[in-house]
């Protein structure tokens, strides 16, 4: 092989080199604003009120059985007696225990016996779930279930 082939060799080998970093490139820039286009939508998904019916929100009086102060959500299980008497148990989920305290609340607030009125958004499904507006000690003391309040 000559010089002058040699050297057509070498300017075809740098401008693929060149090609292939503009792709890289191009990949890159690709990824990162697929990646800002998909976040905020996963962590609104994550966010989503789309499972509670938040236009007709219910009102529900019941004594704890549990409440679990964990991130990302607080939960509260309350025992509620039905029309007939029977005893059925909700799940209550509030907001973050760190937007909770916020405004207010505390961990040791809410114990196991403790009579509550809870006003929330019911499960669409019909489940005894609801995600939580307000909540009223038996003491009458009210606090907001979202923490932005």
């Amino acid at each position: 092989m000559d010089e002058a082939q040699r050297t057509i060799q070498e300017a075809q080998g740098v401008a693929m080199m060149k090609r292939m970093k503009k792709i890289e490139k191009g990949l890159a820039v690709a990824a990162i604003l697929a990646g800002a286009i998909l976040a905020p939508r996963l962590v609104s998904a994550h966010h989503s009120s789309s499972s509670y019916d938040m236009e007709h929100p219910v009102t529900v009086k019941g004594v704890v059985k549990n409440m679990e102060w964990t991130n990302p959500h607080v939960f509260i299980f309350l025992d509620v007696k039905d029309e007939s008497g029977s005893v059925e148990e909700w799940r209550v989920e509030g907001n973050s225990p760190n937007m909770l305290t916020r405004v207010g609340w505390k961990k040791e607030m809410i114990n196991p016996g403790d009579a509550l009125q809870v006003n929330g958004a019911p499960a669409k499904n019909g489940s005894k779930v609801m995600r939580l507006i307000s909540l009223t000690l038996a003491n009458g003391q009210k606090y907001d279930g979202q923490g932005f309040k």
